[in-house]
């Protein structure tokens, strides 16, 4: 039957696929979903597989939590998937099925929703449906967060782990997730030219920190690593002040193999408040050329500036220490040979850090994934083409209901941030995401604050 010819699909999504084709299948079919006869097919969906969303770490214990969010970004159609949680071992501890109607929106807290939160590792969303995407939120209540997005396409070559900072200021915690159903050999090859085996098993999940590699010995040399033979392993980065630093910091990245010769930075902070942080990293063996372009808030391209990064190397800094010219509200970077990097924002107090991916983070339509209720969100697009841009936005609850629309012209290479509420002329309260559309290549992304000045994410449009 198809279970039998399609042994990656659970059962609810074989019998949904079936009573969703019934005119095809007809009533023998739909009968046989629930026996051992065999179905003659008229056809199968493309490649006989359905959407995993991962989501790489759980951490949902004493000290930590997690939230998770799915979104179905269809407008036309519901989505019905089933989300299973396992063990570090990669054994499955539970399965909660999940209906969402057309542009609904489904957000769990680990420790309130799931049984057993403690033992949980990772957690798979199985659907029909390539129209979904989501989050992962970890947090210490009062201290801090992190968000980062939820992992659909795996990565098929080397992963590049772009920042470790591992001294008594900071530490880096990693997360691997081997996806495949056979045991992987990785090899962790830092910048300075030590290397570390990995083992990992069938679907099997590990996590770290950079010093415990080292017998627990702190690395303030080691700038960056690139994981070997990263086929079929999905995760995630994540840097935090250590407790006798006084500060409250952390914030993370997906650790992918993607790079590109063309970097957005879309917001710069640099004031009495808040500082910007850089990190540009060539993870090729050669050097790399950088063209460094400001942009005015009106879209005026100012005065450029280049470096050169050595390979396996980086640059790091702030906004401030690029010096940029007055007036200058984001850049962007064009390499002569592929990089990855990221932009942090944090507040000079402390106690606030939030940072995203540059790469692959630029197109046509995307998705702001949650909107704040107990603080703020604020929201930023930059149009990367040399033509206006018409950008609309749409605000939806969690059933999916429109609660506002808003639509932005946005000149060539202008910018436009500010506060959710104030992007829409309607009441946007009720909401609790934003889906936008553009006529060009824009770059979005929002950041997220608590009431209490604690708590900050960021997440790239999705």
């Amino acid at each position: 039957m198809l279970k039998q010819a399609c042994p990656a699909w659970s059962h609810s999504q074989i019998k949904n696929y079936i009573e969703q084709n019934a005119a095809d299948f007809g009533t023998t079919g739909k009968d046989n979903i629930y026996g051992s006869g065999l179905i003659n097919l008229p056809a199968l969906p493309p490649s006989c597989s359905f959407k995993n969303l991962y989501f790489p770490h759980i951490a949902s214990n004493s000290t930590w939590e997690t939230e998770i969010c799915v979104i179905n970004t269809s407008s036309e159609q519901s989505l019905s998937g089933d989300l299973k949680a396992y063990n570090n071992s990669g054994q499955e501890v539970s399965s909660t099925p999940v209906i969402l109607a057309s542009n609904g929106r489904k957000q769990i807290i680990i420790g309130d929703e799931l049984l057993n939160p403690s033992g949980i590792g990772y957690i798979i969303f199985e659907s029909e449906s390539e129209n979904v995407c989501g989050y992962t939120k970890f947090y210490i209540e009062g201290k801090y967060r992190v968000a980062v997005p939820a992992v659909s396409d795996i990565n098929t070559g080397d992963i590049y782990i772009s920042h470790i900072a591992s001294n008594t200021s900071w530490w880096t915690g990693v997360s691997l997730l081997n996806t495949t159903s056979s045991s992987k050999e990785l090899t962790v090859e830092f910048d300075d030219g030590t290397t570390k085996p990995i083992t990992m098993a069938a679907k099997e999940h590990q996590k770290f920190t950079i010093n415990s590699l080292f017998e627990g010995v702190l690395q303030p040399n080691i700038k960056s690593a690139v994981i070997k033979n990263g086929s079929g392993i999905v995760g995630l980065e994540l840097f935090g002040s250590s407790d006798s630093s006084g500060d409250n910091y952390l914030s993370g990245i997906l650790l992918k193999d993607d790079t590109t010769t063309h970097i957005y930075y879309p917001h710069i902070a640099s004031d009495s408040t808040w500082w910007t942080g850089i990190v540009a990293y060539n993870p090729s063996a050669t050097s790399c050329n950088l063209t460094i372009t400001p942009f005015s808030k009106d879209g005026t391209s100012l005065t450029p500036q280049t470096r050169t990064i050595a390979g396996k190397e980086k640059y790091i800094g702030t906004a401030q220490s690029l010096n940029f010219p007055e007036g200058t509200v984001w850049f962007k970077i064009d390499a002569s040979s592929p990089i990855t990097g990221f932009e942090l924002f944090g507040t000079n107090d402390g106690n606030q850090l939030g940072g995203y991916t540059g790469v692959g983070i630029s197109g046509t339509n995307g998705v702001f994934a949650k909107t704040e209720k107990d603080g703020w969100t604020g929201i930023a697009f930059v149009n990367i083409e040399n033509a206006p841009a018409t950008v609309t936005m749409t605000a939806y609850d969690d059933s999916g209901n429109i609660i506002a629309t808003e639509s932005l012209n946005i000149n060539a290479y202008e910018k436009v941030v500010d506060m959710a509420p104030n992007l829409f002329s309607q009441d946007m309260s009720n909401a609790t995401y934003i889906r936008y559309s553009s006529g060009g290549e824009v770059v979005g992304f929002q950041l997220n604050g608590s009431s209490d000045n604690m708590m900050l994410d960021a997440l790239p449009g999705m």
